[in-house]
C-alpha cells in the first residue's frame, strides 16, 4: 500500500509537470533584465517608462518595485494598429526583497503595428490603474 502511494504521487507529479502546471506566470517579454537600458532616464517616482531598443522592431518597459520579486508581463495585445496593451501579473516569488529596483522587460513589436506613435498601455492584474505611455 505504501509503494502504491508513493507511485501514485510521483505520477501526479509528473503529469502536473508536464501539462505545465506551474506557480511562475509564463513571461510574454524575450528578455527580462535588471536595471534601466542605456540612455533611458526612467525615474522610480515617474513610475514604469518605455523606450524603444530598435526603433520600429523592439521596446522595453522598466517597471520599479522589488528587485527579487518584479512583475511578470502576462499579456501582450494589440489595441489598434498604433495601441497595445501589455499586463503584469505579480511575482510569484516570495520572499521579496523591499527596495525600489528597476526591471527592464523587453518586447518585439506585433507586426500589425503600422503608425508612429506607438502607445503603450500597462496594466496590472492586481492594481486599478492603467498607465498609458508613448513609444515617438
Amino acid at each position: 500500500m505504501k509503494r502504491w502511494r508513493i507511485s501514485s504521487i510521483g505520477v501526479a507529479l509528473a503529469v502536473c509537470v508536464l501539462a505545465g502546471c506551474s506557480a511562475t506566470p509564463a513571461s510574454v517579454a524575450y528578455a527580462t533584465r535588471s536595471g534601466v537600458p542605456a540612455g533611458l532616464d526612467a525615474d522610480p517616482l515617474s513610475g514604469p517608462a518605455v523606450t524603444w531598443l530598435e526603433e520600429g522592431e523592439t521596446f522595453a518597459i522598466v517597471t520599479w518595485g522589488s528587485g527579487s520579486c518584479p512583475p511578470v508581463p502576462t499579456i501582450l495585445s494589440l489595441e489598434a494598429m498604433n495601441r497595445i496593451a501589455v499586463t503584469f501579473a505579480p511575482s510569484p516569488d516570495d520572499p521579496c526583497t523591499a527596495d525600489m529596483a528597476p526591471t527592464t522587460h523587453e518586447f518585439e513589436l506585433p507586426d500589425e503595428i503600422t503608425d508612429v506613435p506607438v502607445t503603450v498601455e500597462i496594466r496590472y492584474e492586481d492594481r486599478p490603474e492603467n498607465v498609458a505611455l508613448i513609444l515617438e
